[in-house]
């Protein structure tokens, strides 16, 4: 790969102005397979991991057919994210999935909404002792005819189904938790010590 050291930070909307959002930033070093998501979970930094989770696949399966017994050395990825768009987040999700070297997620901060999803995704999950992790229901807005909002109403519940089956599938948590959570509106946070019991991650990170 070419990129070995990047620095993606890079304004939502027109770089050439400043919006008053915030930046979307991911460190990483494609050669020590080590990447940390800090800020909003948009398409430039979920597609810049995408795409180095690939080629660091693609890598290893040259190996594989090339060298006996080769051992596929995992890729790191660290969160410090309050979160950004669904459909982003599922790009980088199914990037993690389809992935054959094991991708190993790590909130050392907090990993948030979208985030949260996305941390999800990874092989082995890893928290440190006083990180955050928290999940809520979909958010969005909606404008426009009735038929508009008829349509835009049945995408939501598609995502919303999506998301929610996900996170029983890779959690302890049950569908009746999250109706419960989605009942009351309200944010559901988690601790280390929580998330562990509830299977939301595999190991609390010790520190000597």
């Amino acid at each position: 790969m070419n990129k070995k050291y990047m620095n993606s930070c890079d304004w939502d909307g027109d770089e050439s102005q400043d919006s008053g959002t915030s930046r979307s930033c991911v460190f990483s070093s494609s050669e020590k397979r080590f990447f940390y998501l800090y800020s909003e979970i948009n398409a430039r930094n979920c597609a810049d991991i995408a795409y180095d989770i690939s080629m660091i696949n693609f890598e290893d399966d040259e190996k594989d057919d090339k060298e006996k017994d080769y051992i596929r050395k995992p890729i790191r990825l660290y969160f410090n994210s309050f979160g950004g768009s669904v459909y982003d987040m599922w790009l980088l999700v199914d990037s993690i999935m389809a992935s054959r070297t094991p991708v190993y997620t790590y909130c050392t901060g907090y990993a948030m909404s979208a985030a949260f999803i996305i941390f999800l995704a990874g092989h082995k999950r890893f928290m440190s002792p006083h990180a955050t992790l928290m999940y809520h229901q979909i958010y969005c807005w909606r404008s426009g005819k009735y038929q508009d909002l008829v349509d835009d109403r049945e995408q939501t519940d598609h995502l919303n189904e999506m998301i929610e089956d996900f996170v029983v599938e890779r959690t302890g948590l049950t569908k009746d938790d999250l109706l419960n959570i989605r009942e009351k509106k309200r944010d559901t946070y988690f601790s280390a010590k929580e998330a562990e019991e509830l299977k939301i991650i595999d190991e609390i990170m010790v520190f000597s």
